[in-house]
C-alpha cells in the first residue's frame, strides 16, 4: 500500500499542508481539499473513490473541481462516501447551483458525475485496492477517522478531533498495521482554542499516543500553517518515539 499527501501549496518555500487530501494506491482518495489540482490529470482520472472525512472546507475544496476535471460522458464515474450529514452538506452546500452546478441532479439525468454512497461508522468498504473502515471521531461536526486495509497492510488517518477513543480500540484491534497519521493542529499555548475548535496540541496528541497498543510510526499531520514552526518545535522537543512530521508530496510505502 502507498500513501501520498498530496500537496496543497504553491510558490517557493517549505512544503506545508494546508489542505487534506491523501493519495492511496492509485485509485483512491481520503478527504478532497486539494485532489483536484493534483498534476498530472492522469493521476485524477484513475481515482475511483473518495472518502470525506467530513464537511469543513480544508477537506473538500476542490472536490467541485476534481468532479469536473475527471467527468467523461459514459456510465463510470467516482464515487463519493461520507456520513449522511456531509453528503447533506455538500449536496445543500456545493452542488447547489449558486456554488457550483447541481452535479447531483444532473448525474441523475444525463451521463453521471459522481456517485453518493452513505458510509455508516465502523462499516467497511470495498474500493477497489483497500478497504476502508470510517470510525467517529469527536469534532465540531460528525467526523470519521479512516482504517484503510490491504491483505498486507493496514493504515490509519485520525485527523481532525479533539480527545476520542473509539478509533483507538479499533486500530488496537487492527491487525497488520504500519502507520498512524494524527493531527497535531494548534501550540500548547494555545489550548484554550483546541478545546474550542475540536483540535489537539502537541501535548494533547501525546496524550493520545499512549492509547495506541501498536509499536508502529506515529505521522503527525493537519498542523495549521501560521503556528507551523511552534508547532514542530513542540513536537519534537517531546522525543516521542517514531514520531514524525507528514512531508507533503512524499510517497509513503507499507508495504
Amino acid at each position: 500500500m502507498k500513501l501520498t499527501l498530496i500537496e496543497s501549496s504553491v510558490g517557493p518555500g517549505p512544503r506545508q499542508q494546508i489542505l487534506a487530501s491523501y493519495l492511496v494506491n492509485e485509485d483512491v482518495v481520503i478527504d478532497a481539499g486539494s485532489v483536484g489540482f493534483f498534476s498530472p490529470l492522469d493521476v485524477q482520472k484513475r481515482i475511483r473513490h473518495v472518502f470525506i472525512s467530513h464537511s469543513h472546507i480544508d477537506h473538500i475544496a476542490s472536490l467541485p473541481i476534481f468532479v469536473d476535471n475527471v467527468y467523461e460522458p459514459g456510465p463510470d464515474c467516482p464515487t463519493v462516501h461520507a456520513s449522511r450529514h456531509t453528503l447533506s452538506c455538500l449536496q445543500s452546500d456545493i452542488f447547489n447551483d449558486r456554488l457550483w452546478p447541481d452535479m447531483v441532479r444532473l448525474s441523475m439525468q444525463e451521463s453521471p458525475f459522481l456517485r453518493f454512497s452513505e458510509s455508516t461508522s465502523e462499516t467497511t468498504v470495498d474500493a477497489g485496492s483497500v478497504r476502508v473502515t470510517p470510525v467517529l471521531l469527536n469534532h465540531l461536526v460528525p467526523t470519521s477517522g479512516f482504517i484503510i486495509a490491504d491483505d498486507d497492510a493496514a493504515i490509519a488517518i485520525v485527523s481532525d478531533t479533539s480527545p476520542t477513543d473509539r478509533i483507538w480500540e479499533v486500530i488496537n484491534q487492527t491487525p497488520n498495521l504500519k502507520a498512524v497519521f494524527l493531527e497535531a493542529s494548534f501550540p500548547n499555548n494555545m489550548e484554550w482554542l483546541a478545546e474550542r475548535a475540536m483540535h489537539l496540541t502537541p501535548s494533547l496528541f501525546g496524550a493520545e499516543l499512549k492509547k495506541l497498543k501498536h509499536d508502529v510510526p506515529v505521522i503527525a499531520v493537519h498542523i495549521k500553517t501560521a503556528y507551523d514552526e511552534q508547532v514542530r518545535s513542540e513536537l519534537q522537543a517531546m522525543n516521542l518515539p517514531k514520531v514524525e512530521i507528514a512531508e507533503p508530496g512524499r510517497v509513503y510505502d507499507f508495504s
